[in-house]
């Protein structure tokens, strides 16, 4: 084989690996561009994942509730854990959003994703259904033992939130902690509240 050859290969090689390296940096790159690098917020718009979680809590006789069933709700996600200081910490907002906004159409829905492993008790119902109480916690709440809708949607972080409007698509993700007044709570209860606003005309979803 000719010297001019093997050069000729190898220049193809080189010329092949950095377009793969630039296609890899412009994908990050956008990636880091589509969110907030102080709150991991996301702003682009997407259809919302269909999760399909059974293990139900805080719902008729334990019915799953589905993506499609509230269509023409706004929907709020929770990311949570019970063992996690700054889940239990939003709690207090979004039961407040619950009580305020419920009626106006509004479902908040917890994803309970544990932590730990088993032997902790994130994974046992009954430890769950105790936190729910203690946190007076009255929106449904899902099981995610083996983090399939954490996966769906993307979760990084405990506590993480995905606002859901009438059409079913995501309009707002974040994460972190907040509390009832703060400029996050008012933040938050600002695009519920523009999202109950917008109209639509499709029929309503039974569930609430």
């Amino acid at each position: 084989m000719s010297r001019s050859l093997l050069t000729f290969g190898a220049s193809v090689l080189i010329a092949l690996a950095a377009t793969a390296a630039l296609d890899a940096a412009s994908r990050s790159a956008a990636l880091a561009q589509s969110r907030n690098p102080l709150t991991n917020e996301r702003a682009t718009v997407r259809p919302a994942p269909a999760w399909a979680n059974t293990s139900w809590l805080n719902t008729p006789e334990g019915r799953p509730v589905t993506l499609q069933s509230l269509r023409g709700r706004v929907v709020l996600l929770n990311f949570w854990t019970f063992t996690c200081w700054n889940c239990t910490g939003t709690i207090p907002s979004l039961v407040d959003y619950d009580r305020k906004y419920r009626d106006q159409g509004l479902t908040i829905i917890g994803i309970h994703r544990p932590e730990f492993p088993p032997y902790a008790g994130e994974h046992d119902r009954g430890n769950v259904a105790k936190a729910l109480e203690q946190y007076h916690i009255a929106y449904p709440n899902a099981q995610d033992n083996d983090h399939a809708t954490w996966d769906l949607y993307d979760i990084q972080y405990w506590p993480s939130y995905a606002l859901i409007d009438r059409r079913g698509n995501i309009r707002f993700e974040g994460a972190g902690e907040f509390h009832v007044g703060d400029a996050w709570y008012d933040q938050w209860q600002d695009r519920i509240r523009g999202l109950l606003a917008e109209p639509y005309q499709g029929g309503v979803g039974s569930e609430k």
